[in-house]
């Protein structure tokens, strides 16, 4: 089902501002997917997956250890500093209106059953994005200063800083990611 084609010369200015301990699931490759219904304040109105090529931007607004099945400390974060370790290419964003298949998606991620439910069910909207996400781990992680811009309860923000993408790795090889890739969207079709 998933055949894996990724561009050259890809620049990215996104960055998709997600839990920190999703981020570290994301880049150990132990989930491949993000599920998502919008932050309050997203420029969109509602979640839209804008971005093909994107940071990922850790936070730890509104992560709650109760909220997930595993939380990582992925080391010092201060308010005033940033570390960008990871960079997602989208392969498939879906709109999920189904709540049998949300429930089928749990074993694929670490938020807890009830946090992705409430999300599905939030706004008296009953559907959910599914990103399926092809993760890479930057060679050298940078850090980059937190601007009043980055802050808020959305998805996406635009940064600034050139980070450079030059010779990342995927954090799961090709074979790994196409069999969990099609495990997923097994579920989702």
């Amino acid at each position: 089902m998933y055949k894996f084609q990724r561009e050259e010369g890809i620049r990215i200015r996104s960055a998709f501002k997600e839990w920190r301990s999703v981020i570290e699931a994301l880049g150990r490759g132990e989930q491949i997917i993000i599920l998502r219904k919008g932050g309050i304040i997203e420029d969109e109105g509602d979640f839209v997956p804008r971005e093909k090529y994107f940071f990922l931007f850790p936070t730890l607004t509104h992560e709650k250890r109760e909220d997930l099945k595993k939380i990582y400390d992925s080391g010092e974060q201060s308010g005033e500093d940033i570390e960008i370790k990871y960079w997602g290419e989208t392969v498939l964003a879906k709109k999920i209106e189904n709540e049998e298949i949300i429930k089928k998606l749990s074993p694929y991620h670490i938020w807890s059953d009830d946090v992705v439910l409430e999300r599905f069910h939030r706004w008296n909207k009953d559907e959910v994005w599914c990103l399926i996400v092809r993760v890479y781990k930057l060679k050298n992680p940078v850090r980059i200063k937190m601007k009043p811009e980055y802050g808020g309860c959305k998805s996406w923000i635009d940064i600034s800083e050139d980070i450079d993408i030059q010779d990342s790795v995927p954090v799961l090889s090709d074979e790994d990611f196409k069999k969990l890739c099609n495990e997923v969207l097994e579920k989702i079709q």
